[in-house]
């Protein structure tokens, strides 16, 4: 049987392994996770939304299956001696927007996606006041709600995978892929960093945003990079109505979270930097969320945590395709925000590559390398990860 390798094994590798299994090649696959705590890793450091609306085609049919499998998740995973529940809640999603381009751009998306079967509400400025009278919207003429999104626990959603994946016989191994041997034009062996190494006939790259060093060991330059993002958990001193995920266009973006509220903020500039700023929640944020609600005017910080965006700087999308210089080598990687949502259809669709010939249910061929080699960004006008 084919010998897969799968380097990283988070959300991404364990979707991944985890639907190979369930196609009979459990026996064929390891993953490779140099830290089985997840304590750097994107997914337990992610909200956990289940966002249906997006701008690009493909991505709202990605969500639709993650809110189909996390729903009812003890239906869809199964495998694991001890079983999670990522307690999938919906909640809602609020887009606001401003502007003849931004009201514009929103009503074609949300056309597209009720094609695709969403339920999407186009409100405007007085609607969202008398649905919401604890906010302002001075800077929003109107908005798109989408009821049914979901949110779930990242951390759970992550494990629970992993332990089906495992439930159903795929190895996980305690280790870090350091280089690649290459003879014909494929990728032969995986050298590792304890010493060993393995045969391989597939390779699947998806390590976040640790993917381009493993790239750049088969001549692949991607344009991915790791973005921070920091969430900021506060508490308002006000009761107000419940309130879905409220995301403005500009990106201020605020959700109900435990018995509070988050709010987010994402460092455009590149690298790693695990440093909550705390003057970014006092200076920037703070005001801004006062803008919008007089509710948010006397708020309580309690805590907060950055994590990291596998950010393509070509169109904040994923690429998921194979490389055509080294065709035993996948690349998924690059989903700029949306991995969790978007795992459970990444993992069939890689199935689906590697057993299947490929894509079967979703046609992914858009979010493919060539785009990239082209300079030919996916355009992509609807809200943000």
């Amino acid at each position: 049987m084919e010998r897969i390798v799968i380097a990283g094994g988070g959300i991404m590798g364990s979707c991944i392994a985890y639907h190979l299994a369930l196609a009979g090649a459990a026996s064929a696959v390891t993953v490779l996770e140099p830290d089985p705590t997840y304590e750097f890793a994107a997914t337990p450091r992610a909200v956990g939304g289940i966002r249906l609306q997006h701008a690009v085609r493909e991505n709202v049919e990605m969500s639709l299956y993650g809110d189909q499998v996390y729903s009812a998740f003890a239906e869809h995973v199964r495998g694991g001696k001890v079983e999670f529940d990522p307690q999938f809640r919906r909640r809602g999603y609020l887009y606001q927007v401003r502007g003849a381009a931004g009201i514009a751009a929103l009503e074609a998306n949300v056309r597209m996606q009720r094609e695709l079967g969403v339920e999407v509400h186009i409100l405007d400025a007085a609607e969202l006041r008398r649905r919401y009278p604890s906010f302002r919207f001075t800077d929003v003429d109107c908005a798109a709600l989408s009821p049914a999104d979901g949110q779930v626990d990242p951390y759970a959603a992550l494990m629970g995978f992993r332990k089906a994946a495992e439930g159903l016989g795929i190895t996980y191994l305690k280790d870090r892929l350091v280089g690649l041997e290459l003879s014909g034009g494929l990728v032969r062996q995986a050298r590792l960093a304890s010493g060993s190494s393995l045969p391989v006939d597939t390779l699947v790259n998806v390590a976040n945003c640790w993917a381009p060093e493993i790239c750049a060991m088969v001549g692949m330059s991607v344009p991915i990079e790791p973005v921070r993002r920091q969430q900021f958990y506060f508490l308002a001193q006000q009761e107000i109505e419940p309130i879905p995920a409220m995301r403005h266009m500009d990106g201020l973006a605020v959700r109900i979270h435990q018995d509070g509220y988050i709010v987010g903020a994402t460092n455009p500039q590149g690298g790693f930097n695990w440093e909550l700023e705390h003057e970014v929640f006092e200076s920037t944020l703070w005001p801004q969320l006062a803008e919008q609600s007089a509710a948010f005017e006397a708020i309580k910080l309690k805590s907060g945590w950055g994590g990291h965006y596998d950010m393509n700087r070509l169109d904040g999308n994923p690429i998921i395709d194979r490389f055509d210089k080294v065709p035993n080598f996948i690349l998924a990687a690059g989903f700029s925000g949306h991995g969790l949502m978007h795992g459970p259809a990444v993992g069939r669709a890689v199935k689906e590559m590697i057993l299947d010939g490929g894509f079967r249910t979703i046609d992914l061929s858009r979010l493919g390398w060539r785009r990239v080699v082209e300079n030919q960004p996916l355009a992509d006008d609807g809200p943000t990860a």
